[in-house]
């Protein structure tokens, strides 16, 4: 069972794709509206939320609410990336992304408003410089230590219509919330049914389409709006726990004792792996026996009859290894990597910060919901081109 390449850099032209554009025609076929809305989280620092709406604010004002309730903040680690540009993510992911956001549309009428992917070296590095403070907390991973900077994990926030207008979905916290406790997939504590069923079919849907896909998906635990690939062999209790979730069976190492004991069983694993410098091959061959066991263990007949139900046909087998990638396996991706590839570079310059004064004062008088504005751009650009294909 030959495990995806090892310690190889990634094809970029090839391998990320843009995500405003990718299956494009296919998110919007049958005149349906566009599952996907880009907001590029760390491109700016003007948009706050405000009851459940994201809106843009004034220098100003964007401060004082920076000092008073920055847990509010769209972007609470600073503007980082270039104004204009675009959200970058491994193909295979996108295509898990994207089928997700189908599936959460046509199922519950929520749009996926996908805020940040690609995330290089260069920009982690300066993330981490604004925010140490938050590097200490957990919410923010070192330079090279993320699958964000592997292109190999997405952060998305769920949205719906009200009256009109585009309303966060309760999932019981922001896009970097600050309460590390509440953002876990196993919080059990005060929580509104909403924001329950919320998480769930999200990470039902994501599941889903993982499997359409052959590519295991460990939902991020700690926290609810990050979505990725597995880390290493170490992370494969993550995909059981993940898919346990689905029908509302314990994932939880800290409170089941199966997948607490296979969770121990990897790290082990994974220290011989280090100390007798095992292969890589032999790492996941070895984790991956103890893998299938456990869920074997843990996925009764019945369970594996429920998982099917839920989330569709061989949802209750384990993933084959050959399909898994693991994005530490990967190098991170430099901004100068993304230049040698033709692609555009992520940080920011110098000019970007002129660029975002005007482009700031033109938002906040031409647009109360930068978010209504996109989705209002989509069905304008589907209805031009509806009408030259009539003409």
């Amino acid at each position: 069972m030959p495990i995806s390449n090892e310690n190889q850099p990634l094809d970029l032209k090839s391998v990320l794709v843009d995500l405003a554009y990718y299956r494009k025609e296919e998110r919007t076929a049958g005149n349906v509206q566009d599952p996907l809305i880009i907001l590029t989280a760390y491109a700016q620092d003007e948009l706050v939320y405000v009851e459940g709406k994201i809106v843009a604010f004034t220098p100003e004002a964007y401060a004082e609410v920076k000092r008073s309730r920055s847990n509010d903040l769209v972007n609470k680690f600073g503007p980082v990336y270039a104004v204009e540009f675009p959200i970058f993510l491994h193909r295979k992911l996108a295509d898990v992304l994207v089928d997700s956001a189908i599936d959460l549309r046509d199922r519950h009428g929520y749009f996926t408003v996908v805020m940040d992917g690609l995330r290089t070296y260069d920009c982690a590095q300066k993330l981490q410089e604004n925010r140490p403070d938050l590097v200490t907390l957990g919410l923010l991973a070192r330079a090279g230590k993320s699958a964000h900077n592997r292109a190999l994990a997405v952060d998305s926030k769920l949205f719906h219509f009200v009256d009109g207008t585009l309303v966060e979905a309760d999932e019981h916290g922001h896009l970097d919330d600050f309460d590390m406790k509440a953002n876990s997939r196993f919080y059990d504590g005060d929580m509104s049914n909403a924001a329950r069923y919320n998480r769930l079919v999200r990470l039902q849907a994501w599941q889903r389409a993982s499997i359409k896909h052959q590519l295991p998906i460990a939902n991020l635990l700690s926290e609810f709006w990050d979505d990725r690939v597995t880390g290493s062999p170490e992370d494969f209790w993550r995909v059981l726990a993940c898919r346990a979730l689905c029908i509302s069976l314990n994932g939880n190492p800290n409170t089941n004792p199966i997948v607490h004991s296979l969770k121990a069983e990897l790290e082990g694993v994974h220290q011989r792996h280090v100390n007798q410098h095992t292969t890589r091959q032999d790492f996941a061959e070895t984790a991956y026996r103890l893998f299938v066991a456990t869920w074997n263990q843990l996925f009764t007949k019945q369970c594996k009859l429920q998982l099917s139900s839920v989330l569709g046909s061989g949802a209750g087998d384990p993933p084959a290894l050959s399909d898994f990638i693991f994005h530490e396996w990967h190098h991170s991706i430099y901004d100068r990597d993304l230049v040698s590839a033709s692609l555009p570079k992520q940080l920011r310059s110098d000019s970007d910060a002129l660029t975002d004064s005007k482009a700031s004062t033109d938002i906040v008088v031409n647009y109360e919901n930068p978010l209504k504005a996109l989705f209002l751009e989509a069905v304008n650009a589907r209805t031009d081109k509806q009408k030259a294909s009539q003409g």
